[in-house]
């Protein structure tokens, strides 16, 4: 089976962190400079650093006089091979495999949680508590409001959701409804 592009690169990326005990400092890098390249502002940047009229070499250059000395010397010259390499489009998906490389090797999971209103702090408390008991992990949770669901929460992580919004549940009663009528 063939492995993507973002696995090829992130894998190469987490062995040599790892390897030169930088996890931590390329992973912050790197989760900082996708948040910036994801904002309307660096819409143009990414169009250069992907474009293939633009020659490799130049790419590197503009990464290095724009990054240089703000990024981790490992993660600059892993971005600066990615956009010579003419994979600067995959960024994103390559952020994302080394992100779930970090959070398996740290054993944290991303969850979010869908409400109609903000959970209290009580509440968001006995969630992760609840979750991290079942899951054996650490969570990093991310809140969502969503007032169409009108009551309940819809929690996400990995493949998993759980949905036990009033909205679900009405949709539900709805479809039984309607096949009983019908």
């Amino acid at each position: 089976m063939a492995e993507t592009v973002g696995k090829v690169y992130s894998t190469a990326l987490f062995e040599l962190c790892t390897e030169q005990d930088k996890l931590e400092s390329v992973f912050g890098g790197f989760t900082d400079f996708d948040e910036l390249m994801r904002t309307d502002d660096c819409a143009d940047y990414i169009k250069f650093l992907s474009s293939p009229l633009i020659a490799g070499r130049e790419k590197a250059e503009s990464l290095n006089t724009v990054f240089g000395g703000r990024l981790e010397g490992l993660l600059l010259d892993f971005l600066c091979l990615v956009a010579e390499k003419g994979r600067a489009d995959r960024l994103g998906e390559i952020y994302a495999e080394f992100r779930q490389m970090y959070n398996d090797k740290k054993n944290i999971l991303e969850v979010t949680a869908i409400t109609a209103s903000p959970l209290s702090a009580e509440l968001r408390k006995r969630l992760t508590d609840k979750l991290s008991k079942s899951t054996g992990r650490s969570i990093v949770l991310t809140e969502e409001v969503d007032k169409s669901i009108i009551g309940g929460i819809v929690v996400r992580y990995g493949n998993t959701e759980l949905d036990s919004s009033v909205r679900t549940r009405l949709d539900k009663l709805k479809a039984q409804i309607t096949n009983t009528i019908a």
